[in-house]
């Protein structure tokens, strides 16, 4: 806007300049080069009411209409520079809202016709002018513009709510339709296209039939059929429909409504015009998920009904309101005796008051609870029940009620106790085993402690035994182990003790024995083994015999330092020509570390630095269902020749010195960045097995390096299981389990390797969230054909399942054992019928 040339008046005529413009609308635009004429013209008009707003010439008017709206302009056509003609082509050009009178008193003929023709040019009026009539020509033509505006409002409003039903009917999640008469189509919306797949212009003149299923043809002519007088109008029914192209059927509610729409005014004269109106209308809404869901309860029911677990279900308070057919079996009530009660009616009264308390505790805070509760029957008799009971929590996050799995394991605790009882002998010499040897041990240690006094430990390593393994195999060697466990029973006194350690290793703890007479002991041991003889088959065998002998006294420290202490003397009767005894002194410790042990430290710190660690893994075969590769990870090293040391060599003496933490972490290290950079592997893989040495457990910053592990190389977690010795996990319970659970919560896997070499307690199983069993190869071996073997892998086997745990068998060494466990429904073999140990690299798809 110029302020020069267009100027704006009030009501007395008065120029008031630009900012009554910011204020009012300007209702009327005066052009004019006379200023006379165009100052009287404009307080004409203000004084009949209007905001008026005056211009010059042609270029000050256009300059106006660039920046304002104006609805009527008064223009004089002759003026210097743009005319009157320059400004009606710019409002045509730009296609401006504006109503035009022309008042001129110097336009001729033509001149009026080139104006007139423009649609927006209103009328014409020659200069001198009545001012009444140009004012009622003003007026009239004001109103003219309010009414087209008015009309353009209304139109514009049509069209909206035009728009918006089409955008409801079009983006409707429910498939609305109209049917004519004879049951063809005559509208759907694009709803079908997402629902059943078919274009709208597809089924349009194509009767109903063409998707519904055969079976619900009766149900859709009855919903499709137009009202006779009487029925209701509106039906609801479900159909089955045809997707397009193969898609299957889909569950649908559909809702028709018979209207005779010739009946209502507004398509009255449409109808006369067409002859074909709709006679059903409606929509068809998408149950198919209402409908699976609720077959899946159905199922789920059945399920339920026949499973072969008591299950109930009690409300917040404890009431039983539903209970399985089971109940009668498991506790000997009829349904009709529990509903209504609470699970206090199982109960034998031996359960304390804070085993219920945590129970409540923990599925009150929306947890599951799992335990096992010493219940009574109906008719008195004693259950043991494994137990779940998990709480319903509703959308707003309140328990609802709670379910109840309840399972009778009384026979599996019984054999679990049967076993217990053994937990503390070899079961191949019926010697006592580790577990048993160090908690003994550790009394003896405290009595000396206590009363001053002095004991013997023995640590008996059996030389030449790998030659009958080799030779004659594990049977043999197995033979040989026996025979040599009941000879050296004959030969210590009642009150000592003798266990089997693991492999060919045993000890002997000799109570109240001075060192002297536990010479003549290991003396009395050495002429045994000269003596023996060991034949199998038509082979025969000598063995030596390698004894470490320590003094137990107040001096020498735990039960692991004199462990190690005979170990070492031990391994300097090896060292030292073998089949003879080493007393370990103080002084011992120098040569010891320049021999033996030392000499497998430096190759190992040496094979850490150089990375001359290679892995190899072994097959663990599914027996059940099929999986992706399921392995072991095997270390080895090689020596500076190159050459494959097995782990049996470098091992031991890494747990002994501590080293065995450091080669753990190179293993899984490498382990992860292997597979991580193997990425086509690494997606066939479904679970690889890392064994973690019983010092790594002890290690309070692996758990940290195994999580840094994870993050660095991004292996999958759930494809991890890391596998701890039985022995290891029951002599550090606490640390073991804390480990367990924190790892398990990236998704980690656990295995309890050697199970049942051991075989501590089930108590301590139960508290250690383990995945799988592996169960212990010596028990694999000889299952064909010993019973005792057979019956505790299946032992193992059943209870390792009552418990929730897979199982996995050692040394599967034929089709005949394979067959074996087959029948005893194991879960996985691993062996070398299944395969053996090859470089992590070799592997194929």
């Amino acid at each position: 806007m110029f302020v020069d040339e267009v100027k704006f008046f009030d009501s007395l005529g008065n120029s008031r300049g630009i900012t009554l413009a910011k204020e009012t609308p300007v209702q009327i635009l005066v052009v004019d080069d006379e200023e006379k004429a165009r100052q009287g013209l404009s307080k004409i008009l203000q004084f009949s009411g209007y905001q008026v707003a005056t211009a010059d010439n042609g270029r000050a008017a256009i300059s106006f209409l660039e920046t304002d709206a104006v609805p009527l302009v008064l223009l004089d056509l002759n003026m210097p520079g743009i005319s009157g003609h320059g400004v009606l082509e710019y409002i045509a050009e730009r296609g401006l809202d504006i109503q035009v009178i022309i008042i001129s008193g110097e336009a001729n003929f033509n001149d009026a016709r080139r104006a007139l023709r423009y649609d927006f040019v209103h009328d014409f009026v020659k200069k001198p002018y009545v001012i009444n009539d140009l004012i009622h020509l003003v007026a009239n033509t004001q109103k003219m513009i309010q009414l087209k505006q008015a009309h353009s409002a209304m139109r514009i409003q049509l069209e909206h709510s035009e728009q918006m039903h089409r955008f409801f009917i079009e983006n409707s999640p429910d498939i609305v339709y109209l049917i004519n008469p004879e049951g063809r189509f005559t509208f759907l919306n694009d709803t079908m296209a997402t629902m059943l797949g078919f274009d709208p212009i597809e089924l349009e003149g194509k009767h109903f039939s063409a998707l519904v299923y055969q079976e619900d043809m009766n149900k859709a002519e009855t919903l499709f059929a137009f009202a006779k007088p009487g029925q209701p109008l509106t039906r609801t029914g479900e159909l089955r429909l045809r997707c397009k192209e193969g898609g299957g059927l889909k569950f649908v509610e559909v809702t028709a409504i018979s209207m005779d729409l010739a009946e209502m005014d507004i398509f009255r004269t449409k109808a006369k015009q067409s002859g074909a109106l709709p006679g059903i209308y409606g929509v068809i809404r998408d149950i198919n998920q209402r409908k699976l869901a609720e077959n899946d309860l159905c199922k789920l029911n059945l399920a339920i009904e026949h499973s072969p677990n008591l299950i109930f279900i009690t409300d917040t308070d404890g009431v039983i309101e539903y209970v399985n057919h089971k109940i009668t079996e498991t506790t000997g009530y009829a349904a009709e005796e529990v509903l209504g009660c609470t699970p206090k009616i199982f109960a034998s009264g031996e359960t304390a008051y804070t085993d219920y308390q945590l129970l409540w505790d923990t599925i009150s805070s929306g947890k599951v609870w799992r335990g096992v509760f010493k219940n009574r029957k109906k008719n008195g008799e004693i259950y043991w029940a494994q137990q779940s009971i998990a709480p319903l929590i509703n959308s707003e996050g309140n328990v609802t009620s709670y379910v109840a799995i309840q399972e009778d394991v009384t026979e599996a605790l019984l054999l679990s106790e049967k076993l217990s009882y053994q937990a503390t002998h070899d079961s191949l010499t019926q010697l006592i085993n580790r577990h048993e040897f160090d908690r003994r041990l550790e009394r003896v240690i405290m009595t000396a402690r206590d009363n001053h006094s002095e004991h013997a430990l023995c640590y008996i390593d059996l030389d030449q035994f790998k030659v009958v393994n080799d030779t004659c195999s594990h049977v043999a060697g197995d033979e040989l182990l026996r025979q040599i466990s009941a000879q050296l029973s004959g030969i210590i006194r009642h009150r000592d003790t003798l266990a089997r350690l693991g492999g060919d290793e045993f000890a002997i703890l000799m109570e109240h024995c001075p060192l002297e007479q536990a010479e003549r002991t290991t003396k009395k041991i050495h002429k045994l083994a000269e003596k023996y003889q060991f034949h199998w088959e038509d082979k025969s065998f000598r063995i030596g015999v390698s004894i470490g002998l320590v003094v137990i006294n107040t001096d020498n420290g735990g039960a692991d330092m004199h462990m190690k202490q005979a170990d070492m003397a031990c391994y300097m009767a090896k060292e030292s020509g073998r089949n003879r005894t080493h007393i370990y002194r103080e002084d011992d410790q120098a040569l010891a570390q320049h021999h033996g042990e030392m000499k497998w430290v430096a190759k190992i710190n040496l094979a850490l630095h150089k990375n001359l660690f290679c892995l190899y893994t072994q097959a663990i075969v599914p027996l059940v269902l099929e999986e992706g590769e399921h392995c072991e990870v095997l270390i080895r090293m090689k020596d500076s020749q190159g050459n494959v040391v097995a782990p049996d060599a470098f091992l031991p003496a890494a747990e002994r010195y501590q080293l065995s933490p450091k080669i753990d972490r190179w293993v899984i290290r490498n382990v992860f960045e292997y597979f991580t950079n193997q990425p086509q592997r690494l997606s066939a893989l479904s679970m690889c097995a890392i064994n973690l040495s019983g010092p790594s457990l002890n290690d309070p910053n692996l758990l940290q390096f195994i999580e840094g592990q994870f993050k660095q190389t991004q292996m999958p977690p759930d494809k991890i299981c890391f596998e701890i010795t039985e022995t290891a996990a029951i002599a550090n319970l606490t640390i073991a389990t804390e480990f367990i659970v924190r790892l398990k919560a990236y998704g980690c896997k656990f295995s309890l390797d050697d199970f049942g070499s051991g075989l501590s307690s089930f108590a301590y199983l139960k508290n250690l969230p383990v995945d799988f069993l592996k169960i212990d190869g010596f028990f694999i071996k000889d299952i064909e054909h010993d019973p005792v073997d057979l019956a505790m892998v299946k032992s193992i086997n059943d209870i390792g399942h009552v418990m929730g745990k897979k199982t996995i068998a050692e040394f599967v060494e034929n089709h005949q054992i394979l067959q074996t466990l087959h029948e005893l429904q194991v879960d996985y073999a691993q062996g070398f019928c299944m395969g053996k140990p090859k470089p992590i690299d070799e592997w194929t798809l």
